[in-house]
């Protein structure tokens, strides 16, 4: 009996040991991560309005640590905070707009424990929102499939480089589903007109180029939008849209007939090491959207393709798709671009690539003097509201329905109308203290439920108060990022710069 009860002491004491040894070593670890919302529709993830409360619990979160909410688009985790905005509570939660990902895959939200200065994942959570498909009455369909253009212009199509614009929307689209874009000829055969692209998901509503064929006895261009599951086959919907070939193709054949082709010498094999000669991009300086002059010359290769990229922006452009080793073509910058525009030409046999940059100069100036970065247009006079606090102040403009959080020691948040609408009304079961009030309408909706604003904010001092703003957006496009998103003008006539997570006066104060 004594020397089982030793036995037991000691087993006692090492699991004494170890559990304070543990206590002592134990990584910050999430608990919960969870999302109020437990399934959304397609079309509700495409629109872009609908939002979630997600929540998180963790434990042992020191200073050492911090944490980071991703969302995943197209091919990578985005952050849905920017990193230099208020530092995630250990336990909290974030009313988070749900942002379609761009792909096959439902709206996922990643949560992560990181060491500070190692950039070390210590731990992670997942949170999936499927699709409802239950919900779904009704087979997908094609509710609209139109062309910018009346006639396909037989010459442009003859030489292979017709480009026909179209917009689309599709309706009740299932998540496995996509569009296919195709020509229909008179004896029943098809080809594909979509153009390269990196990603194979194309969105339910939108507009964007194709590229008919010519084939001889053909009058019309038929085009066809399907919506075909892309895992099981089937077709769901279809539409036709059927364009005149409306002047002769070249050499005077009309349309249908063509003359007789010249023998043409055949090129030689590509080389398997290609190179690009030349690659120049003119004039180099140009205002958005105006033409530039791409130029090329390569060897070993029997043509070229040549993309547009614009900083901070996802989407890659295919603007020229040529067979010719050396060639020219006009075309037009992004109206976006308000800095520059990075075009990359790629020989076809994928052996070599070059890059040309082109400046674009900003054609707008800032109200206030000078600010960093580019307008993306003349200022703006909007209808506003502001209202002072304690601990800063909140600011709404009619234009947008967005509201900004200022607190005083220059971090800043933005709430747009999707988060807060839906927001319960500000309940206060205490009273003010005297000379200070507790908002209410949409400041009330954020002041009582976003979390944080409330204690960072305080009371208000003042009743809210009405005025005309002056605004002005700030291109993000551009790299590094410029400091603020937006500018815009208090009661006082001060200039305040605002956007990824600051805020501080500019001008006038």
């Amino acid at each position: 009996m004594k020397t089982k009860m030793l036995v037991i002491l000691l087993v006692i004491a090492l699991l004494s040991v170890g559990a304070s040894a543990s206590a002592a070593t134990t990584r910050p670890t999430i608990i919960t991560f969870d999302s109020s919302l437990e399934m959304i529709a397609l079309a509700e993830a495409e629109a872009g309005e609908a939002t979630t409360t997600l929540t998180w619990h963790t434990v042992g979160l020191t200073e050492e640590y911090r944490l980071a909410l991703h969302t995943y688009v197209l091919d990578d985790w985005q952050l849905v905070f920017p990193a230099d905005t208020a530092p995630l509570e250990a336990s909290g939660a974030r009313v988070v707009t749900i942002r379609h990902p761009l792909n096959f895959g439902p709206p996922t939200f990643l949560l992560s424990i990181i060491r500070v200065g190692t950039n070390k994942v210590v731990d992670q959570r997942i949170v999936t929102i499927p699709y409802d498909t239950a919900s779904l009455t009704e087979p997908p369909a094609v509710t609209s499939f139109a062309a910018q253009a009346g006639a396909v212009d037989g010459a442009t199509l003859a030489s292979g480089e017709a480009r026909v614009m179209v917009a689309w929307e599709v309706t009740d689209r299932v998540p496995s589903a996509n569009l296919v874009f195709d020509q229909v000829f008179a004896d029943g055969t098809t080809t594909s007109v979509e153009l390269p692209r990196l990603y194979l998901w194309i969105p339910s509503t939108g507009e964007g180029p194709v590229a008919p064929v010519y084939r001889e006895g053909e009058e019309t261009v038929t085009l066809r939008l399907r919506v075909v599951d892309v895992v099981a086959g089937t077709v769901y919907a279809e539409q036709m849209l059927e364009l005149p070939i409306s002047e002769p193709v070249a050499g005077g054949a009309e349309p249908g007939r063509t003359q007789p082709a010249e023998p043409q010498p055949q090129p030689e094999p590509a080389s398997p090491t290609g190179g690009v000669n030349i690659f120049t991009a003119t004039p180099n300086t140009v205002a958005p959207g105006q033409p530039v002059t791409l130029t090329w010359d390569v060897s070993g290769a029997r043509g070229v393709r040549i993309e547009a990229a614009v900083p901070q922006m996802t989407a890659v452009q295919t603007v020229v798709d040529a067979q010719a080793a050396t060639g020219s073509a006009v075309v037009n910058v992004p109206g976006y671009a308000a800095y520059n525009v990075t075009y990359t030409l790629r020989t076809l046999d994928g052996s070599a690539a070059a890059t040309a940059i082109v400046q674009v100069s900003c054609p707008y100036s800032f109200f206030f003097g000078q600010g960093d970065g580019c307008p993306t247009s003349r200022p703006q006079q909007v209808g506003a509201s502001y209202r002072a606090f304690e601990g800063g102040h909140m600011i709404w403009r009619s234009d947008t329905n967005e509201i900004y959080v200022h607190f005083s020691d220059g971090t800043a948040s933005i709430f747009l109308e999707q988060d807060y609408a839906n927001l319960p009304d500000a309940v206060i079961e205490e009273a003010p203290p005297l000379n200070r009030q507790a908002p209410d309408s949409g400041f009330g909706k954020v002041w009582a439920n976003a979390p944080g604003v409330r204690d960072k904010l305080g009371w208000a001092l003042d009743d809210e108060q009405g005025y005309m703003a002056t605004a002005q957006r700030v291109a993000p496009t551009r790299v590094p990022r410029p400091q603020f998103a937006f500018y815009i003008t208090l009661p006082g006539g001060e200039v305040v710069g605002s956007g990824y997570g600051a805020w501080r006066i500019v001008a006038g104060g």
